[in-house]
């Protein structure tokens, strides 16, 4: 039997990996390796796969439907049962939140502002927010989802939109930008990044992966001094139907519209973001400016001695450690985007002595184990690293490293915010789900910031 096989029997049997692992007691991960065909199975787990599928009639198949649990209880027994949790705020906290209140004050000074920029694909406004404290005004801005522009308004008064659909934009709304505003300096954008993930299929027939012609094609309109993309890191291993690396096809197009072009992998830990966050930034310099692509040196690293020019880098408690101490389904008295989801006391069950940086798929006792998954979810963080990778499912406890290293809960969208590097001081508006999915997909503003100063500096003074 081969991986396709296995899963077009799974799906027409109705039954999902997780359920399949249930009976068969071979992990997912697995299964989905070999449906993947990234992996093989032994001849003995084909048999047991097998025989699994033949033996299940319809009555099987509805009753491992049901759920493992009925009934959610959630009235915080096994917390209460416990001594009461604290923290103490980090040596670098109050730092980390002076780099914050330095972000808020840049952002609000100079409501004329010389250096022009245009952002497309802006979600809420965080490589937005870094750019602009960085000096630049944004002239023009574009943004598909109306509650996403919705927030961006809060936070940019004077928001001048564009047509939501990049590919709806004419040459003639460039040049009403060009003529109201003369040169730009900066074009910016982060197209989504959906075809190329992981947490995706990664489709190389995605047809949002074209948008990257759409976002060089106005490029080549505006022609910016400095064109800046940002995406997940993945992105410079995808290949294009054709075979060809999607990043030298970026970078080709560069090429054809006159501009010299290069590819950073980066992690934003290395520019004082709380967070492990791994993306790549493309930038594109006009030929005539004659000068080569390059971004700033990281302002932190983990070693540290007297002669090192870098700081420490900035942890998860370094983040929200101010913030105060709340468990599952409780709110904060000051802060009302401090809110903790309420959840199943069987969950908290799993998770409540599992230690930082472990998972309770790790747990000695099975009864205490998720009945599915992989050892990255019900995940603890570690209070003194930088946060992991701030996802829109952040306020998930099954998700991806969402459970807060010491309180049992998954983050709350204030503690996303930190890590993410916003201040605190920026607006939300709209459904929960719309706030967190647009905080999980955006540019982090501080390294926004770090990245426009050196734009600023090298390139366009």
């Amino acid at each position: 039997m081969l991986g396709r096989e296995l899963r077009e029997r799974r799906l027409k049997r109705g039954l999902s990996q997780s359920k399949l692992a249930d009976i068969t007691g071979i992990q997912q991960a697995k299964l989905s390796a070999f449906e993947l065909h990234k992996q093989d199975l032994s001849s003995h787990e084909l048999s047991t796969v097998i025989k699994a599928l033949n033996s299940l009639n319809d009555a099987k198949i509805a009753e491992l439907k049901k759920k493992r649990y009925t009934s959610h209880v959630r009235d915080g027994s096994v917390i209460s049962s416990r001594p009461r949790r604290n923290y103490e705020k980090t040596p670098q906290n109050r730092e980390y939140l002076s780099l914050l209140n330095e972000l808020e004050t840049e952002f609000n000074s100079h409501d004329k502002r010389e250096l022009n920029a245009v952002s497309f694909f802006a979600g809420c406004g965080g490589l937005c927010y870094g750019i602009k404290a960085a000096g630049f005004s944004l002239v023009a801005t574009n943004e598909l989802v109306e509650a996403y522009k919705d927030i961006y308004s809060l936070n940019f008064e004077s928001a001048n939109f564009l047509p939501n659909d990049i590919t709806a934009i004419s040459d003639a709304d460039i040049d009403r930008i060009i003529e109201a505003n003369g040169s730009i300096d900066l074009m910016i954008g982060g197209p989504p990044c959906q075809g190329f993930s992981l947490a995706g299929k990664r489709d190389v027939n995605d047809s949002r992966n074209t948008l990257f012609q759409n976002y060089l094609h106005i490029a080549d309109c505006i022609k910016p001094k400095v064109i800046l993309i940002e995406n997940v890191r993945l992105l410079t291993s995808m290949k294009d139907p054709d075979g060809k690396l999607v990043s030298e096809r970026i970078l080709d197009t560069f090429r054809s519209i006159g501009y010299d072009s290069n590819f950073f992998e980066i992690n934003a830990k290395d520019y004082a973001v709380p967070q492990h966050r791994e993306r790549v930034i493309f930038i594109g310099i006009r030929n005539d400016l004659k000068k080569q692509p390059s971004i700033p040196k990281p302002q932190c690293n983990q070693a540290q001695d007297l002669f090192s020019e870098t700081i420490p880098y900035y942890t998860f408690g370094d983040a929200v450690s101010d913030l105060e101490y709340i468990e599952s389904g409780e709110t904060s008295k000051h802060d009302i985007y401090h809110k903790a989801v309420s959840h199943p006391e069987h969950v908290v069950r799993w998770l409540i002595d599992v230690p930082e940086g472990k998972s309770a798929h790790n747990n000695e006792d099975e009864s205490l184990r998720p009945p599915s998954g992989y050892n990255t979810t019900y995940k603890r963080q570690v209070w003194n690293e930088p946060g992991g990778t701030v996802a829109t499912t952040y306020a998930m406890i099954s998700g991806c490293r969402n459970v807060h290293p010491v309180a049992t809960r998954s983050l709350t969208t204030r503690e996303a915010l930190r890590l993410q590097g916003f201040p605190d001081s920026f607006k939300l508006c709209g459904k929960l789900g719309d706030i967190r999915t647009t905080i999980g997909n955006a540019v982090p503003p501080l390294l926004a910031y770090r990245l426009g100063q050196f734009i600023r500096d090298t390139y366009i003074l």
